[in-house]
């Protein structure tokens, strides 16, 4: 009886057990998640006051930046959830190219930190708006003001996946070089 050792052909790589393309994926969703749900109830708040008037987020400018940046982070994310898919599936990217890896550190970069400024900028605008004395309609104005924290915090949810995405596309350009 004769008995055969396996042969291996050691010039193949093993399935790569590595959790990084899902996590990549994972956060770039979770940005998306946090910012649908964010922008839904920036334009839901609406309140209308004693003598007619509507209060909305399109009033004041800090609730406008933040609304363009949300836009512009679904976007951008939305655009990567392909390759992320991809790069999950068949452990390797879809775009191999330098310039790919580049635009999306860069990417990654600015979406990042237009997130930061804008759940920075609502949410200094909130709490400032808050301090004010209103001498009519306080309840509703403090009833929107209030509801106002709940994009915020979704906004800042959004920014910490985003870091996440970000801290991810250093580790593929470093990769990439």
């Amino acid at each position: 009886m004769e008995f055969e050792l396996p042969q291996y052909n050691f010039n193949e790589k093993p399935p790569s057990s590595s959790k990084l393309p899902l996590i990549i994926l994972v956060a770039r969703l979770i940005t998306i998640i946090c910012i649908v749900v964010s922008i839904i109830v920036l334009r839901s708040n609406k309140v209308t006051l004693d003598n007619g008037a509507k209060l909305e987020y399109d009033y004041y400018n800090s609730y406008r930046y933040m609304f363009a940046v949300m836009v512009a982070g679904i976007i951008y994310n939305t655009f990567h959830i392909p390759f992320a898919v991809y790069y999950l599936i068949a452990k390797k990217h879809l775009i191999k190219h330098k310039s790919f890896h580049n635009f999306q550190f860069y990417g990654d970069k600015i979406t990042f930190g237009m997130i930061a400024t804008a759940a920075g900028a609502a949410l200094g605008a909130t709490v400032d708006l808050q301090k004010v004395v209103y001498t009519e309609n306080n309840s509703k104005i403090d009833y929107f003001l209030g509801l106002m924290h709940i994009p915020n915090a979704f906004l800042v949810a959004a920014f910490v996946s985003s870091g996440i995405s970000s801290v991810l596309s250093s580790l593929s350009l470093q990769k990439s070089e």
